[in-house]
């Protein structure tokens, strides 16, 4: 009995540091669906973010977020939903100085909402059985949904974990891969920087950086789990993570 939970003690490993990345994803998602509310600003006010991290732009973000959080000002909810409206939504702007989040902006050659990237991930979506836009009315390529959509993968590869199926593992944790190089590091680095150039708060400006850094140490996770992963998995006729 001992040497089976020894076994299985890997996999508890990836599930619990894998619902942590799902938790990442829903949070960086609901900062860019709507302005901040009281309760995600006190939830906020109570995180204790990491003291080193090994990507250094991460680290800028969290310090700099940190920073903002101890002095937000006399009113932030109001400062936050005026930078909200002008970074994300424009207003105020006659230079056309935004970061409008939508892949498509990012991606077509006329820098125009619902072109192909909204028709790529609206289809990821179906596939999946899920309806990203329900009520708010964004397109499907908006950061938010995106970002839901890869916690939703995430949730997937946690089911995949929890049956100790290897190759049902690899499936899910390659979809993952696929979807971040496709779609959000095809243009999210280029949006965050445009967030720092328009953004007037510490806050926004921090979740750029925390938003990029985040994603590019993604690519390094997924790839060392895949790779590590691969050389546990067993031939092909056993597809148990536990069996040997």
């Amino acid at each position: 009995m001992e040497m089976e939970d020894e076994r299985v003690e890997p996999l508890w490993e990836y599930s619990e540091l894998n619902t942590n990345r799902e938790t990442m994803y829903r949070f960086l998602g609901r900062i860019y669906k709507v302005e901040v509310d009281q309760e995600l600003l006190e939830q906020m006010k109570g995180m204790c973010f990491p003291k080193e991290c090994s990507e250094p732009e991460l680290d800028q973000g969290y310090r700099l977020m940190e920073r903002y959080l101890r002095r937000p000002g006399n009113d932030p909810l109001t400062d936050l939903a005026v930078d909200y409206a002008k970074v994300f939504l424009g207003a105020g702007i006659n230079n056309g100085a935004a970061a409008y989040p939508y892949e498509s902006v990012y991606t077509s050659a006329e820098k125009l909402i619902m072109q192909e990237a909204r028709d790529q991930v609206l289809a990821e979506y179906r596939a999946k059985g899920l309806n990203a836009a329900q009520d708010l009315g964004f397109p499907e390529d908006h950061i938010a949904f995106e970002l839901e959509f890869m916690a939703f993968l995430c949730q997937e590869t946690n089911t995949a974990f929890a049956a100790a199926d290897s190759r049902a593992v690899l499936a899910c944790l390659k979809e993952e891969k696929r979807f971040l190089e496709h779609h959000l590091s095809n243009w999210v680095d280029r949006f965050c920087v445009d967030i720092e150039k328009s953004a007037e708060t510490d806050f926004y400006k921090g979740m750029a950086k925390i938003t990029r850094g985040y994603l590019h140490l993604e690519h390094s996770i997924l790839d060392g789990w895949i790779n590590e992963i691969m050389e546990e998995t067993p031939p092909a006729e056993s597809s148990s993570l536990t069996e040997k």
